[in-house]
């Protein structure tokens, strides 16, 4: 877990108030937008969803115990990833094509027969392995409405922004350093006075 390793990579977003009684609309929102593990027989090679803080194969929401006593919603987005390996696939392609080949004596196989082995052997893998797993956690202040992605990472921002505010009915605001301020408790005209200041030197300039 970021939190509890002390990992500090983080992306900020701004989230309007919530409306009233918002712990069982949020509970039943983030349970629609469950995660739902691959089925392995199935194409699909990725699945993401929301899951609990601390379970990664917990998606049931206590509308009770939804927000912690310091007033944080903390929950976590878990991407499943099963797809494989380039190298992996002709090696087990090409083994079984080996031994289809001797069996029938033939040096080798037709088109149409080559591409339905690799559908078998796709199966096969498929259901003999697991996917990668990938779990990131969020931290949503629910009082000052900021909101903490622990990633840095492109992909997994998009992503989660895009399911986020598909799950919540909402738009999300990324947050620099201006908006930062504001949330802390400075005024719009505070913020604005910032601009006005000269740097200081804190070191002795040479003579």
């Amino acid at each position: 877990m970021a939190l509890a390793s002390g990992t500090v990579s983080y992306l900020r977003f701004y989230v309007a108030a919530p409306p009233e009684g918002f712990e069982r609309v949020y509970a039943d929102q983030l349970g629609a937008s469950r995660f739902n593990e691959i089925d392995p027989r199935s194409e699909v090679e990725k699945s993401s969803g929301w899951v609990q803080f601390d379970d990664a194969f917990a998606a049931d929401f206590d509308p009770g115990t939804l927000i912690t006593p310091s007033g944080y919603l903390l929950f976590r987005l878990r991407i499943d990833t099963l797809k494989i390996p380039a190298g992996t696939m002709k090696a087990y392609v090409d083994q079984e094509a080996q031994k289809l080949c001797k069996t029938q004596n033939r040096e080798k196989l037709a088109r149409k027969e080559l591409d339905q082995l690799k559908l078998e052997v796709k199966k096969q893998l498929r259901i003999r392995s697991l996917p990668k797993l990938q779990l990131i956690e969020i931290a949503w202040n629910i009082p000052t409405g900021e909101l903490r992605l622990f990633s840095a990472s492109k992909t997994v921002a998009g992503g989660f922004v895009e399911l986020f505010e598909k799950t919540f009915q909402t738009q999300l605001q990324a947050v620099g350093l201006r908006s930062v301020l504001w949330l802390r408790g400075m005024s719009e005209g505070e913020v604005d006075s910032l601009s006005l200041l000269e740097p200081e030197r804190f070191h002795l300039i040479p003579r």
